[in-house]
């Protein structure tokens, strides 16, 4: 079966980084599904940004804990914004890899999840695995996938534990081996972030279900060839 592609955070080579302009982008691109980064504001709002800061991406020193959702929305120019991930939900209908580094945005993004009907559709991952304990506590019907960096194999044990559906290694760490166990486990594999035509090939020979990519119509393309 042809591998999903994934576009790390919408068409970032296109538009600016997880706003609604880079995920209706990479939608028109074709991808199969979109992943995106979350953070919580001062005011216990969800948002899209995959830094604590501002700095890199939007020119705005400021961490976003430290901003209330209206400064937050303050910041840009016309539709290129800080979304909130229930903007996204209503926005885009592809499925949704929500990426997340700090338990305190469980709750919220859940919760926007829930009132959006699309929890089948939404596969949280991290490598917090307190977090993800949380969130299966939480949700038992929550998709999980681990996002791992520490060696080429996968902690099957712990993939049960969490009830997991994806193991999520960085690419480097993917090897045939490591992906028929965790085959043979009934769980799938995803990678991240896979850019260079060679790379696209190893994963894809590898055996892996999803790919993560920056270029996300250079995936495409190489997946439908």
């Amino acid at each position: 079966m042809t591998p999903i592609a994934i576009a790390h955070r919408g068409d970032p080579k296109g538009a600016r980084e997880n706003t609604l302009p880079a995920f209706a982008a990479a939608v028109a691109l074709g991808a199969d599904m979109l992943e995106l980064d979350l953070r919580r504001t001062k005011d216990d709002e969800i948002v899209v940004l995959h830094d604590q800061t501002l700095d890199r991406v939007w020119g705005v020193h400021g961490s976003v804990g430290d901003l209330d959702l209206a400064e937050i929305q303050g910041v840009g120019d016309g539709d290129i914004r800080i979304p909130t991930l229930r903007e996204v939900l209503t926005a885009v209908q592809l499925p949704l890899m929500i990426d997340f580094t700090r338990r305190e945005v469980v709750g919220g993004a859940l919760d926007a999840v829930l009132q959006a009907g699309a929890l089948t559709r939404s596969l949280f991952v991290t490598g917090n695995v307190e977090a993800l304990r949380i969130l299966r506590d939480h949700s038992p019907g929550a998709r999980i996938g681990l996002t791992w960096v520490e060696g080429p194999t996968p902690p099957l044990a712990l993939l049960q534990e969490l009830g997991a559906e994806y193991w999520n290694p960085m690419f480097g760490l993917v090897t045939p081996e490591g992906v028929e166990a965790v085959h043979g486990a009934g769980l799938k594999v995803s990678t991240w972030t896979v850019d260079e035509p060679q790379d696209m090939a190893r994963a894809v020979d590898a055996g892996v279900d999803a790919v993560v990519s920056n270029r996300i119509a250079e995936l495409v393309a190489f997946l439908r060839r």
